[in-house]
């Protein structure tokens, strides 16, 4: 499970670091950068694959502007240097225990001759103590004076210059020594760039979409997904139900029935078999019908069954992603159901090992989080004084004596926890 996301350079974001639970909510008013912090998750996603493209991006669900905008554009700070802009975005995302870490930098390539953008470049960044490391290796020794004699022999020029600026055999050995240490951090970032996918692929990075289902797309048949099985808007529901017929799979067909009786008139509903793909429909069964017009499909089902029906089958499936979000996840759904649907996010979650981030605006929401478990965290989000986008991880409220605890979305609505305009 992934336990901690740096990002630096990304849109409203300077540098920020985010420590996830199982289920992390995120709140904040419109504009802080809620959507931003999924968005950069994404896009490590898309780096780890070494797929930047516009369309790519589009289908992990980010909001793909031009490349200037998908990095930060604060204003200089001539006295702090470490304020200063940067030209690349760095994403890195640490697991638990043994995991690797995933550490890349993104940087616009140089633009084409009439000035358009040219696409984005990925590397990883080496440090100064895995060099160090490195020569500590025999064999690496080895390979990198293999690499100095090779560039000796290939590129003459490079060295001559050098060596012609060093007046003494120790500042010719300095100079050597050096060079020994680019090629080394060259090799290291090569090799590093290689394993990002792989490292992505461990935590659970790799698949990582950002899921704002619409109601028009879980009501209309929709074509195939780009990204299968699931589409960030809700492309492939049906077929994705329809792997739910299959006998092996009876157990967790019955638990997401079960879970969408939180709808009171809701019975059962039957997905098309899965030889059906034109026009495939759901039968759903409204328990207080006349048993002849007791079925009704998708088109005639309530906004809120639909979309908590795409969050069950999402959170049940073996082949939806380990890591993704789930953006303004209170869409059309009752404030009640709104705190139960949350409880079930997270129960759901734990059982079939998934990790999510759920982004919110209603307050009913919090109160089906319980943050004393630390596998359930909240956070707010906000801009600083400079504009940065900042994340502070809310406690649990402390109980004042002789009164029963408050809720966590009284205490949100009465700013005692942040994430609320303080300028109006």
């Amino acid at each position: 499970m992934i336990s901690e996301i740096r990002i630096q350079n990304f849109k409203s974001i300077r540098d920020l670091a985010l420590k996830p639970g199982r289920v992390t909510v995120l709140i904040g008013e419109n504009g802080s950068g809620k959507s931003n912090i999924l968005e950069a998750i994404a896009f490590a996603a898309g780096a780890a694959a070494n797929k930047l493209d516009n369309e790519f991006l589009a289908n992990r669900g980010i909001r793909v502007a031009e490349d200037t905008w998908m990095r930060s554009a604060f204003p200089e700070d001539e006295a702090d240097p470490k304020k200063k802009p940067v030209e690349y975005i760095r994403l890195a995302v640490k697991g638990t225990d043994l995991e690797p870490v995933f550490d890349c930098r993104v940087h616009a390539k140089k633009r084409r001759s009439d000035g358009s953008f040219n696409g984005w470049a990925v590397s990883a960044p080496v440090w100064k103590k895995e060099v160090d490391e490195a020569f500590e290796k025999a064999a690496f020794v080895e390979e990198i004076a293999k690499a100095l004699e090779d560039l000796k022999s290939q590129q003459p020029e490079i060295l001559s210059k050098q060596s012609d600026a060093a007046k003494t055999p120790e500042a010719r050995t300095e100079v050597e020594q050096t060079l020994r240490r680019m090629l080394a951090a060259s090799k290291l970032g090569t090799r590093k760039r290689e394993q990002l996918g792989e490292n992505a692929g461990i935590l659970g990075l790799a698949d990582f979409m950002i899921y704002a289902p619409e109601n028009t797309t879980l009501r209309t048949p929709p074509p195939e997904s780009a990204i299968q099985p699931l589409g960030t808007k809700g492309e492939g529901l049906i077929k994705l139900l329809q792997s739910f017929t299959d006998p092996k799979f009876s157990e967790q067909l019955l638990a997401m029935k079960e879970n969408l009786r939180l709808f009171g008139w809701f019975d059962d509903f039957l997905a098309p078999d899965e030889a059906v793909t034109v026009q495939a429909r759901l039968q759903i069964r409204d328990r207080w019908l006349a048993p002849d017009r007791a079925f009704f499909d998708q088109r005639s089902a309530n906004e809120g069954f639909l979309y908590l029906l795409f969050y069950f089958a999402l959170l049940m499936s073996k082949r939806t992603p380990r890591f993704f979000a789930l953006d303004n996840v209170d869409t059309a759904l009752n404030p009640k159901l709104c705190s139960m649907l949350m409880k079930q996010i997270f129960e759901l979650a734990k059982l079939n090992g998934k990790q999510v981030i759920c982004t919110t605006h209603n307050p009913a929401i919090l109160d089906g989080l319980n943050i004393n478990d630390d596998e359930q965290r909240l956070y707010t989000v906000q801009r600083d004084t400079e504009g940065h986008t900042v994340v502070n991880r809310v406690q649990p409220p402390k109980p004042q004596e002789g009164k029963p605890p408050m809720k966590l979305s009284a205490a949100f609505l009465a700013g005692h926890i942040g994430g609320l305009p303080d300028h109006f």
